[in-house]
């Protein structure tokens, strides 16, 4: 039998209609809800956020698990704390406290 060309093309047009329609739902699905790649780049943010902050964390941790064995084995480091924060002294001292004076009041 002799075909004319193009004689199947409401069949190809549904074809690529159908084809469309689903790209079109693909790209909506990629882009929109729970798992699209707008939430998948704000997680990335996040992750990349979280980890800089873990680093800058484990620094500051660092810091003080120094500051905690200079407190164990240096003694004078501990007093220094003591009078300097607590304000304590030793049995025997004197303490003498300088308080400033106010300014002299202005003459006219």
């Amino acid at each position: 039998m002799f075909r004319l060309p193009g004689g199947d093309r409401p069949a190809r047009l549904r074809h690529l209609r159908l084809a469309l329609l689903f790209l079109a739902a693909l790209v909506a699905a990629s882009v929109m809800g729970n798992r699209s790649l707008v939430r998948l780049y704000h997680m990335h943010r996040e992750k990349a956020a979280l980890a800089q902050e873990v680093e800058q964390l484990k620094g500051a941790n660092a810091a003080l698990a120094t500051e905690v064995q200079a407190f164990r084995t240096d003694p004078a480091r501990v007093e220094a704390i003591a009078r300097e924060e607590l304000g304590l002294v030793k049995p025997g001292e004197t303490v003498y406290e300088f308080r400033a004076s106010p300014p002299p009041a202005a003459s006219r």
